[in-house]
């Protein structure tokens, strides 16, 4: 089980290589809070580092924990050509 799976606003893939390891390992994540901190890996490491396990999280986290992250993608795109992850692996 793994407790949150955050990243910050560098989105250093450098920094998951210790989730890369295991991801396909992984039961379940628990997500305790809706930032980056605590839940912005998981769209990298379902989409690029084949991570398949539930996902367990409030519906308050779950939903303004996409929100979070669809804003984002969509400010980062504005910016640069952000291809760390999209809106569809958000989803």
């Amino acid at each position: 089980i793994l407790l949150d799976c955050g990243w910050d606003e560098t989105f250093d893939p450098r920094m998951l290589r210790a989730l890369q390891k295991v991801a396909s390992k992984i039961d379940a994540v628990l997500v305790t809070h809706c930032d980056l901190n605590h839940l912005g890996a998981l769209p990298y490491a379902f989409a690029k580092l084949g991570m398949r396990c539930q996902v367990y999280a409030t519906l308050p986290v779950l939903k303004m924990g996409q929100l979070a992250l669809y804003d984002i993608v969509q400010s980062r795109m504005a910016k640069e050509d952000f291809e760390t992850f999209s809106f569809a692996d958000i989803d």
